[in-house]
């Protein structure tokens, strides 16, 4: 009993220089656990008696803290919630824009169909107002003789010239749809590009702040 006795106060000693170096360390060179709470403005971070605790600012839901004795604990905990709120955000901009791509693919597939018609019935129409042109031309020598013919076919160049311009307006706007559509994928790819950045860069910082935490966090 004795000789444990012994062992039992030199682990004790052992341990409180252990523990004082640790201090030390963390004093004189370790992270400011409380700049990295300021850099967390969504969440309050405080501690109450040897407890820390994280609850958002907003709705003021609390959030897990595993080692709630360790402040860097309780900071990791903040930023791995804001990674995961941050990595839904991310999923939902990412599933909005493969529905997107879809939607858009069809409309183009859609559209293509439709200018290609289109362009086809303008062509034929200026094909039918050319001939009818033609006719008026040759009818005019003969106006008195055949002006009731002559005016039913005026009348159905008219037609014809109100299809050509309905329909020419109705292909730039099919066009300018298009190009719109465009525009907002672009836009959108470069959301996500900017939304991975973020998320590379918040997977870096927790990856810092978990080696940070492992320094920090050794043996009492």
């Amino acid at each position: 009993m004795t000789t444990i006795a012994k062992c039992l106060v030199v682990f004790a000693v052992f341990a409180s220089f252990a523990f004082l170096g640790f201090a030390w360390v963390s004093i004189m060179g370790g992270p400011n656990w409380d700049a990295e709470a300021s850099a967390l403005p969504d969440y309050t971070i405080q501690k109450s008696g040897d407890k820390w605790s994280v609850t958002e600012r907003v709705g003021g839901a609390t959030v897990s803290v595993p080692r709630a004795s360790v402040e860097a604990s309780a900071i990791i905990a903040a930023r791995e919630d804001l990674q995961k709120k941050k990595q839904g955000e991310i999923d939902r901009l990412k599933k909005e824009t493969s529905a997107f791509k879809a939607a858009t693919a069809e409309v183009k597939k859609l559209n293509a169909a439709d200018v290609k018609a289109l362009e086809a019935r303008v062509a034929e129409l200026h094909q039918q107002l050319e001939g009818l042109n033609a006719k008026v031309l040759a009818l005019s020598n003969d106006v008195v003789k055949h002006s009731q013919e002559a005016q039913a076919i005026r009348t159905e160049a008219t037609k014809r010239r109100e299809d050509v311009f309905r329909l020419a307006r109705e292909l730039k706007e099919i066009r300018a749809d298009n190009y719109r559509a465009d525009e907002l994928q672009k836009r959108l790819r470069d959301q996500l590009m900017q939304l991975n950045g973020v998320e590379l860069a918040l997977e870096s910082r927790n990856k810092q702040l978990h080696s940070d935490v492992q320094g920090t966090a050794g043996p009492r």
